[in-house]
């Protein structure tokens, strides 16, 4: 089971060289570190879910790709991005996706991210997609939306 994710502050969350981006996780918090290198100075005006592949050694795969989430949380989005991304994983060279839900604000994580993270957990289990922990970043943090699920998830 992954280690609790703390909830760092914007003084003492610095933001990690970008060229360890393309390095392999083996953790939730090491996953963490990827998207923070990633997204560089948080601060986000719109909604979106960030999504990258995830190779069979834990390397993120050097494309990012975003879908604008304009409303509340849509099953049917959930369903077909998954059913979507079905046909990419491989097992082979795709193994998982990851995930990142930035949106603006400096609040702690919402009914709103947990709704996503529970509707793309959901989506994923039932399309076979194997992702790994979803994440929030917002003005001030980046943090693991953790739910029951979260300890069922792959860490590549």
């Amino acid at each position: 089971m992954l280690g609790m994710t703390s909830q760092p502050t914007p003084t003492s969350d610095p933001i990690p060289n970008i060229a360890t981006a393309s390095e392999a996780f083996h953790s939730g918090d090491e996953l963490r570190e990827r998207w923070r290198a990633l997204m560089g100075p948080l601060g986000f005006s719109e909604r979106l879910l960030w999504f990258a592949f995830v190779d069979t050694s834990g390397h993120i795969l050097p494309a990012l790709n975003q879908l604008p989430l304009d409303g509340p949380p849509e099953p049917y989005l959930a369903d077909l991005l998954m059913y979507r991304l079905s046909d990419v994983i491989d097992g082979r060279d795709v193994v998982s996706v990851a995930m990142l839900i930035t949106r603006p604000g400096a609040d702690a994580i919402t009914p709103w991210d947990r709704g996503w993270a529970r509707l793309l957990t959901t989506a994923a289990d039932l399309s076979g997609v194997r992702i790994e922990p979803i994440f929030r970043a917002n003005s001030v943090d980046l943090v693991e939306v953790r739910d029951s699920r979260s300890a069922g998830r792959s860490v590549a």
